[in-house]
């Protein structure tokens, strides 16, 4: 009997991935390393620490830290994260209440939830060129100022390496860039490879997945270069596909991953 309760314990340890050996440690230890890289620290961090630990099962936590700490500085993404961009990532937990929960708990702990708008900028006209004085003054001219600029592009990735399929390819998902509706999600991929002691890549898609039917959609395609940097887009004028999710591949990573419910 004693066998036995052993074994299926070690079968548990086994299949829940160190679940097991979360339950015996504080909660706060799947909480508070993450804060700290987002950029919260202080009484504000302790806040969302107490309201995370008390809302969110161990298992929840467990994939909360598993993603978090996913996300890396420098290459590709920002040097510095901040507390929205732990937003954007706890949105791609697999379990569907943990987003909600995070972006509540900093909020309610006085922390932004999302970056702040950028500050238009007024365009000022070139003045008009000197003309020689006519007979007859010119009509008025009808053509409209032009349009305050946005300060700034698209905002900076946050690409989050989602694993690898077992041709050793890898494939990652730009964080703030996916959207959900009923049955699919989409967002920019990136598809990944190890070259020397960096994991780079220079081609990405912007891909729709249906999760209930199980099939990619390509609408545009991306090349980037040294750092992460883009070189060029391409929308497609004709979406490719649908397409089936072959097994094995580094699109099915991407499927599990943001399709997978909570297990």
């Amino acid at each position: 009997m004693r066998r036995a309760y052993c074994l299926i314990l070690l079968a548990l340890v086994a299949g829940c991935r160190g679940y097991i050996a979360d339950r015996l440690k504080p909660r706060t230890a799947l909480v508070s390393p993450q804060l700290s890289r987002y950029g919260i620290s202080g009484e504000p961090a302790q806040c969302v620490e107490q309201r995370l630990t008390k809302q969110l099962s161990v298992w929840q936590l467990r994939q909360f830290y598993d993603l978090s700490s996913r996300l890396q500085t420098g290459g590709a993404n920002p040097s510095a994260f901040n507390p929205w961009d732990l937003v954007y990532v706890a949105g791609l937990v697999k379990d569907a209440e943990v987003g909600p929960h995070v972006r509540d708990a900093l909020q309610a702990c006085g922390l932004p939830v999302a970056p702040p708008a950028p500050v238009p900028v007024a365009v000022t006209p070139p003045p008009a060129a000197p003309t020689e004085k006519s007979a007859e003054a010119p009509p008025p001219s009808e053509t409209p100022p032009p349009p305050a600029a946005a300060a700034g592009g698209e905002p900076t990735p946050l690409w989050v390496n989602l694993g690898a399929a077992a041709s050793g390819q890898g494939i990652a998902v730009d964080a703030r860039s996916v959207t959900r509706e009923a049955g699919a999600r989409q967002a920019w991929f990136r598809l990944l490879r190890i070259n020397g002691d960096q994991i780079v890549g220079e081609t990405g898609y912007l891909l729709r997945v249906d999760c209930d039917k199980k099939t990619i959609t390509a609408h545009a395609g991306r090349t980037y270069g040294a750092g992460g940097a883009l070189i060029q887009e391409k929308k497609y004028d004709k979406p490719e596909g649908p397409l089936a999710i072959e097994g094995g591949t580094v699109i099915e990573v991407a499927y599990h991953a943001l399709c997978d419910e909570a297990k």
